[in-house]
């Protein structure tokens, strides 16, 4: 890093992109365990990262950081980044083309580019769930090209079948048949709601339901403190109202969906045997790494994955994704503090009372905000070298 910054600093002819070039592809990298990574703007702004990194001491990780790739589901588009990719990486691009193929095999459905979808497009889930699993099985395959490759992976209700098939328990066909066919089943139930909710705990909520029962379930448990309703839209809607109205006074999130359906609840029940026949015979295969269920919350097995029935409980029961993360970070050394999951999602535990006792003037915890932005994937642990955070005063509070 300093022989880079002092050529900086001696040779006019340098510019990013060929300097960018040249250290990924035309640099040797077999004699260093570690690299790093700079996010930059221009030449004299990296010169002085450059210079920072290498004036600081680095203190060597005890173990490995390990890795866990989350699927994401439905109410998620990756469209943005995705356009970039299949410009620039000929790895993600090829794997795109090979499962549009795939699904044109079922309907004659044109998935790229993502871009060339309107919003109200994508509302559909005929076109949302395979374009999702599409650029996530991409994503994975290029992440795995890269040598970027995790310990288990986890799929959060629709996602799980992009997580068994990256993990090598379904084939590629297998899963774009069981895409295929309950995206094209789930587009035929009644119209509902999804709602969003967080910071209270989830049995708060499940017990503010009680008169709604039948009418609106908790569809996803994300996390102690978030979970997803889902049922009819007239009811969400007022769910929604006497939420907000009960938990006024305790900062409640609430956020609809965009999604056209009532995922994860009884308007599912009218699907499922149609679609338990129609994805049968799946192959069973021998996985290559550990897929937690969000359907048990468990690891599942090959045995699991290649049952038609298995399948259908899993689009109608809920997103045990709050229990699939626990057993994920279990008896795993040096991922309990910070877990990568890519692409989908990212989960980390942030150090606040470590803010907190260094911010001056001394402020209660409850009137901060904190907003946080991550340009690429990474991960956090507690041996994390740098973690900035920047507290912005507004008005009287900081």
């Amino acid at each position: 890093m300093t022989d880079t910054a002092d050529q900086l600093s001696t040779r006019n002819s340098v510019t990013l992109p060929s300097l960018a070039y040249t250290s990924a592809c035309r640099r040797s990298h077999a004699n260093y365990r570690y690299r790093k990574a700079f996010v930059t703007n221009s030449l004299q702004h990296l010169q002085q990262e450059l210079m920072s990194t290498a004036s600081t001491e680095l203190a060597m990780s005890k173990a490995e950081p390990q890795l866990v790739f989350v699927f994401c589901g439905n109410g998620v588009m990756l469209k943005e980044f995705s356009e970039a990719l299949l410009s620039s990486e000929p790895v993600f691009r090829d794997k795109c083309k090979e499962i549009e193929v795939l699904f044109q095999k079922h309907a004659p459905i044109s998935l790229l580019p993502a871009g060339g979808h309107s919003p109200k497009d994508l509302l559909n889930p005929e076109l949302s769930q395979p374009l999702l699993f599409t650029l996530q099985v991409a994503l994975s395959s290029l992440l795995k090209y890269w040598g970027i490759k995790p310990v288990a992976a986890v799929g959060h209700s629709v996602g799980e079948v992009a997580a068994a098939h990256f993990a090598g328990y379904l084939s590629l066909a297998d899963a774009v048949k069981v895409i295929y066919h309950r995206s094209r089943l789930q587009a035929k139930t009644a119209r509902g709601s999804m709602l969003v909710v967080g910071n209270i705990p989830v049995q708060e909520i499940a017990e503010r339901l009680h008169p709604y029962s039948g009418r609106v379930c908790i569809a996803a448990f994300n996390s102690p403190v978030s979970c997803t309703l889902s049922g009819n839209s007239d009811s969400v809607d007022a769910v929604q109202r006497d939420l907000a109205q009960a938990f006024s006074q305790r900062n409640i999130f609430l956020h609809v969906l965009s999604v056209p359906a009532a995922y994860h609840s009884p308007s599912m029940d009218m699907i499922l045997g149609e679609l338990e026949e129609n994805i049968q015979p799946l192959g069973k295969e021998k996985g290559e790494i550990e897929v937690i269920s969000t359907l048990t919350g468990m690891a599942a097995t090959e045995n699991d994955f290649s049952q038609s029935k298995f399948w259908a409980r899993h689009t109608r029961e809920p997103v045990a994704f709050t229990q699939a993360i626990k057993t994920a970070v279990r008896d795993r050394e040096n991922v309990n503090n910070g877990v990568a999951l890519v692409p989908g999602a990212f989960y980390a535990e942030l150090g606040l009372a470590s803010v907190m006792s260094s911010s001056r003037p001394k402020v209660p915890l409850s009137t901060c905000q904190m907003s946080i932005s991550f340009s690429a994937p990474c991960v956090l642990t507690q041996r994390s070298q740098v973690l900035s955070i920047k507290l912005s005063p507004q008005k009287a509070v900081t």
